[in-house]
């Protein structure tokens, strides 16, 4: 109330000295109100846009290019996966997490499926399984303590990097590949739940 008395009998002068200049807001508030519609129809008709004209194509494009760069990059890191054992990209036989951004693929040699994942470039990781069971994976290190027993260094790498896993990979290929056949598979699996409930607390 006292403000309204006072504002009732300041003078003009007073009144125009206390009045903030707001000519420029006025203007902003008005091209934002003039605006207002086009920005609404924009954020309607922009994502409609993406999936009717370019998502279809340019995602598949753009997902295809990161595809390249990463199997490059598994080629560089084991080399033997490719050049001696035939490696070749495959389609993954496990569905693809949802809403994850993972970097993910899966390289098929004549027996095996290696499905190489990793999270923003951090927690490498690689499941393997047999060929004429592809659902049934297993993490690579499990499966490779399991594949040389007699090999107690086995340990899974401190750091993210697939030279790493390479090294692990390549000296006990063949008796992983052996441990996952047909004839040795059941007894690999079982093998793989003892030693899986023997790293389970309590």
């Amino acid at each position: 109330m006292a403000d309204i008395y006072l504002n009732q009998i300041a003078s003009p002068r007073e009144k125009r000295l206390r009045r903030p200049n707001t000519r420029k807001q006025q203007i902003v508030f008005f091209l934002i109100d003039v605006f207002r519609p086009v920005f609404y129809v924009l954020a309607f008709l922009l994502p409609l846009i993406w999936r009717v004209f370019f998502s279809w194509w340019l995602g598949a494009l753009m997902d295809h290019h990161f595809d390249k760069l990463y199997v490059a990059e598994l080629k560089q890191a084991l080399p033997f996966l490719f050049d001696l054992l035939g490696g070749k990209v495959a389609k993954c036989p496990r569905p693809e997490p949802q809403g994850s951004q993972i970097d993910r693929i899966c390289i098929a040699t004549e027996n095996l499926i290696f499905d190489f994942s990793r999270w923003h470039r951090e927690n490498y990781s690689v499941r393997v399984s047999p060929s004429f069971s592809p659902r049934n994976s297993y993490d690579l290190v499990d499966a490779l303590r399991v594949a040389d027993p007699t090999d107690q260094s086995i340990a899974r790498p401190n750091v993210d990097e697939w030279p790493l896993f390479g090294r692990l990979l390549e000296p006990r290929f063949h008796l992983l590949e052996t441990a996952f056949n047909q004839e040795h598979f059941t007894a690999t699996e079982s093998k793989l739940a003892e030693l899986r409930i023997g790293r389970t607390p309590g």
